[in-house]
């Protein structure tokens, strides 16, 4: 099994942070390589399912399931798609007046072939890296963008 970790600083607070990671209206803006999703059933809550598809050059359809749900904390799921399955672990920390968000994925790939372990060292892990980067890159400029806006409204409204 391989691990990956990406993590970012942002702007904007805990309850700001947490609430947009789990607003399905923007995962086609942030999440890399997120299409749609089909179904959810109890998501995000414990045990909750959700299957989403990927653009056409993705994952293909990848299924969750959630094993871990402490609210403003930690979101654990399991996943699976036609090349690779595992965990991935998101987590939230007041960090001064942010929240560092902190994503870390344990992966298999389904290939059982003699490349399979010099495929995923050398080619793999730095894409499944840069695809969680690009994730929490988006996030950030999200979450922020929004932050400022309902300041400037509630700064607008309060005068």
């Amino acid at each position: 099994m391989s691990q990956v970790q990406a993590s970012i600083l942002v702007r904007a607070s805990l309850a700001e942070t947490w609430d947009h990671y789990f607003d399905r209206s923007g995962w086609t803006v942030w999440v890399d390589g997120f299409q749609a999703a089909e179904s959810a059933e109890g998501y995000p809550k414990e045990g909750g399912t959700l299957q989403w598809r990927s653009v056409e050059a993705g994952r293909g359809r990848v299924v969750e399931r959630v094993l871990e749900h402490e609210p403003r904390r930690r979101h654990r799921i399991n996943f699976a798609d036609p090349q690779s399955e595992g965990e991935l672990l998101t987590e939230m920390t007041i960090e001064g007046e942010g929240t560092r968000v902190t994503l870390t994925m344990d992966y298999r790939l389904n290939g059982r072939g003699p490349f399979t372990w010099a495929t995923d060292r050398v080619f793999v892990r730095t894409q499944v890296r840069r695809s969680l980067e690009r994730t929490l890159l988006r996030f950030k400029h999200e979450v922020e963008e929004i932050a400022a806006l309902d300041s400037l409204t509630s700064t607008t409204t309060e005068e």
